[in-house]
């Protein structure tokens, strides 16, 4: 009988680890819609063509969301940061690859603006 209490138990925690995973990994709306601002900025400023476009758009999903889940994971500040550096230099790597010289360098500069746009608007919060 007890081997039957613990089971159910064990699976019923299971399932709520499963649901809560899910929920974590999902965008808010909120989220959505900055991560389809930025996109659009970006091609507007960047003049991707047609083929770039998808390409620029699916590896800034992917890299956005990783910051999203690491924005919002319980690690240290440090860990948060190397964490940050590590995704930062995948993404630019993969933008490199399908990116002109000329839209790779307005890239940069575009990532560092809204850099420094985070920072100001962290200060402020303190």
């Amino acid at each position: 009988m007890k081997s039957i209490k613990h089971i159910l138990i064990l699976a019923v925690l299971v399932l709520l680890g499963n649901s809560i995973m899910a929920q974590q990994s999902e965008l808010t709306e909120e989220q959505r819609a900055r991560m389809q601002t930025q996109l659009t900025e970006y091609s507007l400023k960047l003049d991707l063509s047609e083929a770039q476009k998808p390409k620029f758009e699916d590896i800034t999903r992917k890299y956005g969301k990783q910051m999203m889940s690491l924005k919002e994971s319980n690690k240290g500040r440090l860990a948060k940061y190397k964490e940050f550096k590590t995704i930062r230099k995948n993404k630019d790597a993969e933008m490199k690859a399908i990116l002109s010289e000329e839209q790779f360098e307005a890239y940069l500069e575009t990532q560092e603006e809204m850099q420094q746009k985070m920072k100001e608007n962290n200060k402020g919060k303190s």
